[in-house]
């Protein structure tokens, strides 16, 4: 145990890497199983679309201009459509997967090269893994905020390597070159993410002068240019950009005060912390090491970890004020606080041996309580046959058991194999909750496709008026399935004249020509008009 202690201790890299390695299978295993749901399926709408339509410039849903976000992330999407031929849920939750992976990554040679404690790498890069939000949600699901968080935090790095390099014309060309490209994936949050954080740096550092020179001045505008260029484009395609903006801005502002109300967001002030901090479980409970005298003092001594706290401080108050935030948009504020807590975990354990005692105390009854609770799997009644079931629980037990010794037996570092333990967490999810869900999150997809399969060869059209069209149960969902079953896009209508099937819901068709095909559960009718 001494030996592998000290090999923790000298190999932190080595060790992310191989905790890495674990995690792949625990995160991949039947990633491509569920039906698309929440906003993956506007995601694949718009790059299917893209491809069937052979039109990159102008996001589309059913044929009708899609304004909510810009094309960027979309044009990834379409790319892996493209190279792997297959509009898989697979494949469409890889944009959002792999750069998962990529951000602990990128994390951790953040860390280890501002702060060249490769323990405090290890903890963060792995702590964006393992909190309890990524663990067993965002991981799974084709967003793009995980992205779009990858690139915001790249950023947030590369204006502090810059600053201490006292080159400014790079400190504000590379984050403004990233920030184009980010405001192409999600739209205004960028502009804020970036003006927060270079107004905060330069008062705090006492070079405000800075945001009038001519380095700031230039890659703004360079930015600016860059974002013209697809607006520019765009007017070719559809000149309505007065409607593109209205609703990028309307995008941005709808979960703020000024839409939900003084009394909801005067509650949300005092909930916002402890709301967070429980998403963040267990990583979270590394705040016990940082609520000390010495904290702050610490915070102001390191140069990074000052500045990584200034830059969480400059941009979280914009989501604490806003009610309807919701978790998966402060992913790429949630490694700053990671940072910041596995760096006073590291800093302060060893000057608090009681405290440090209690933390490895409840990590080690944890790591029982989660072993113990393995073989209940043979007690449970899964919707649908689970394969391999005894194989598996045998798999987990033996890993949680072993995972569990090393916490115990451990005398520096429990911290790492309870990291491993909760990879095992997430495998058991993916082993047992991902297909237990499936039986009821399946009927949409079976409906879509049985449609599809029906009108193989003929127009399809979503009969809907206006402004009612997103009350459509599983609105983008029934159009992903159909396009991707028929190979070809489906669109909306307000007529019932034209030749081919009909999807309806809220009304029947008036034309007399119109056939009633089929009737779905939700009152989801099929016509075909001949």
């Amino acid at each position: 145990m001494e030996s592998l202690d000290r090999f923790i201790e000298d190999r932190p890299r080595m060790v992310f890497f191989l905790l890495l390695l674990i995690a792949i299978p625990a995160f991949f295993t039947n990633l491509g199983l569920l039906p698309l749901f929440a906003d993956e399926p506007t995601r694949a709408n718009v790059a299917m679309e893209m491809i069937l339509t052979k039109n990159y410039s102008v996001p589309t849903i059913g044929g009708e201009y899609y304004y909510n976000k810009p094309p960027l992330y979309n044009w990834i999407l379409a790319g892996l459509y493209a190279l792997t031929g297959s509009y898989s849920e697979f494949v469409t939750r890889l944009p959002a997967v792999v750069p998962m992976f990529l951000f602990a990554v990128t994390i951790f040679y953040a860390v280890a090269f501002f702060i060249r404690d490769k323990r405090v790498a290890l903890l963060s890069g792995l702590a964006f893994l393992v909190n309890g939000r990524m663990l067993l949600y965002d991981s799974m699901l084709g967003h793009i905020d995980i992205f779009y968080s990858w690139l915001t935090f790249i950023s947030f790095m590369s204006i502090f390597y810059f600053f201490r390099k006292k080159q400014w014309f790079l400190l504000f060309f590379v984050s403004y070159l990233i920030t184009a490209v980010t405001f192409l994936s999600k739209g205004l949050p960028s502009i804020v993410f970036q003006g927060m954080t270079i107004i905060a740096l330069l008062l705090y550092t006492r070079n405000f002068r800075r945001f009038f020179s001519w380095q700031h001045i230039l890659s703004g505008i360079i930015c600016l240019l860059i974002i013209g260029a697809y607006f520019f484009n765009y007017y070719h395609h559809n000149p309505d950009l007065k409607e593109y903006f209205h609703v990028i801005w309307d995008q941005s502002s709808q979960r703020t005060i000024a839409r939900s109300g003084f009394i909801h967001s005067f509650g949300h002030l005092f909930t916002f912390p402890f709301e967070h901090l429980v998403h963040l479980l267990p990583v979270s409970l590394l705040v016990i090491f940082c609520l000390n005298k010495k904290f702050l003092k610490n915070v102001r001594e390191d140069e990074f970890i000052k500045y990584i706290s200034v830059v969480f401080l400059a941009n979280i108050w914009v989501y604490w004020l806003s009610p309807e935030t919701r978790p998966r948009y402060l992913l790429m504020l949630y490694p700053l606080l990671f940072i910041v807590l596995s760096n006073g975990y590291y800093m302060f354990r060893e000057q608090y041996p009681r405290l440090n005692t209690i933390f490895n105390k409840v990590l080690l009854m944890l790591a029982v309580l989660v072993t113990l609770a393995v073989p209940s799997v043979f007690f449970i009644k899964f919707p649908q046959p689970v394969s391999f079931v005894m194989l598996k629980v045998l798999v987990l037990l033996a890993a949680c058991g072993f995972f569990t010794f090393l916490i115990y037996s451990l005398r520096q570092n429990k911290i790492v194999p309870f990291i491993a333990l909760l990879l095992m967490v997430r495998l058991a999810f993916s082993w047992f909750v991902l297909p237990s869900r499936l039986a009821k999150a399946e009927h949409m997809r079976t409906v879509s496709i049985d449609m599809a399969e029906q009108s193989k060869g003929s127009p399809f059209f979503l009969y809907q008026y206006h402004p009612e069209v997103l009350s459509l149960p599983y609105h983008h969902k029934i159009i992903y399935y159909l396009q991707r079953t028929k190979k070809q896009q489906v669109r909306f209508t307000e007529e019932d004249t034209k030749q081919g099937y009909y999807l309806t819901f809220d009304r029947d068709l008036q034309n007399p020509r119109a056939v009633l095909v089929k009737t779905y559960e939700d009152n989801l009718k099929l016509y075909r008009v001949q």
